[in-house]
């Protein structure tokens, strides 16, 4: 084996680790100023009022190779959005550095066991981690803020009960709850404090989490707007059915518990055989990896193993 394969296994082994472990850092961070400048940085990606649109150009052609590369997929933006509602302070080109350097990890150590680097080919699937870590990260930050849905409408039928008006009322939930719901709520605030139209505020805070409950409470406002009414009724039972809504689909989590497990263990037991096997006995498996017919047997593994925990999670995953 070429010492160049250990040079640059170890070197991969340490850049990961210093990348993954900045990744999860900067992800545990909270700060709501540090949510609202990030906001601020993705204006022009979000359709903010008053952005700038060649900012963003004039910092892909002054950043570097991978800004402009990134540049020209299409799904930039959504991969801004989703580190912003991952709540990780990075860029797509960072992400894209982590992926590569993933990448070239797993590269590097499955050549590293095989002997070959056509056999150690696989290892770059390690270039989904980051990607993983990172909408892991985005699903438990807005499931959170669904959790925390039912308090912050809570704590905005409260204000508005004391006399304060909806701009104020967003900012006192923002000043008064965590993350993410104190500081998407916040932004609301700002946005109309800084004369954006409630409605285009509203508009954002949907574009920005996604969450399906959120269009209800959206659309009473706009209503209530429009028709008058008692706004702080409606989101007081408003937020009775969102609190309802999330006690039964904790009930429904915890009823299929069991066969999320089941799916997880199942998809997990065929690499983990195969990895063992190929620990006890490194010769037996070498048939899989020099035929055609081995590659195959191989492939409609990997798919099937894949199809089936998408559809054991499908079958576990009830809506309502």
């Amino acid at each position: 084996m070429s010492a160049m394969v250990y040079v640059l296994g170890f070197v991969a082994v340490v850049l990961a680790i210093e990348g993954i472990a900045q990744l999860r850092a900067q992800g545990r961070r909270t700060d709501p100023a540090r949510v609202r400048d990030r906001l601020r940085a993705l204006a022009p990606a979000l359709g903010t009022a008053g952005a700038d649109t060649g900012s963003l150009m004039r910092a892909r052609q002054s950043g570097g190779l991978a800004p402009r590369l990134l540049g020209l997929l299409p799904g930039e933006t959504s991969i801004e959005l989703l580190l912003y509602r991952a709540g990780m302070p990075t860029t797509p080109a960072k992400l894209l550095f982590f992926t590569l350097l993933s990448a070239a990890l797993g590269l590097a150590v499955t050549a590293t066991l095989t002997g070959t680097v056509m056999r150690g080919l696989p290892g770059l699937l390690a270039g989904l981690v980051p990607w993983l870590l990172v909408r892991r990260a985005a699903r438990t930050r807005m499931r959170r803020f669904e959790d925390q849905l039912p308090d912050g409408l809570d704590l905005l039928t409260r204000a508005l009960r004391a006399g304060h008006g909806l701009a104020s009322g967003f900012q006192l939930v923002g000043g008064e709850l965590e993350d993410p719901i104190g500081t998407e709520f916040g932004l609301v605030a700002d946005e109309v404090r800084f004369g954006l139209d409630l409605r285009d505020a509203l508009e954002n805070l949907e574009r920005r989490v996604g969450n399906p409950d959120l269009p209800y409470f959206t659309t009473a406002v706009l209503i209530q707007r429009q028709t008058g009414g008692n706004l702080a009724e409606l989101l007081d039972k408003l937020g009775m059915l969102l609190r309802q809504r999330a006690q039964f689909h904790g009930r429904v989590r915890a009823l299929t518990a069991q066969g999320r497990g089941a799916a997880m263990f199942l998809a997990l037991w065929l690499p983990f055989i195969t990895v063992v096997v190929h620990v006890l006995s490194p010769t037996y498996l070498v048939p899989l990896f020099e035929n055609a017919w081995g590659h195959a047997v191989l492939a409609t593994a990997a798919i099937t193993d894949v199809a089936a925990l998408l559809i054991a999670r499908r079958i576990a995953d009830v809506e309502a």
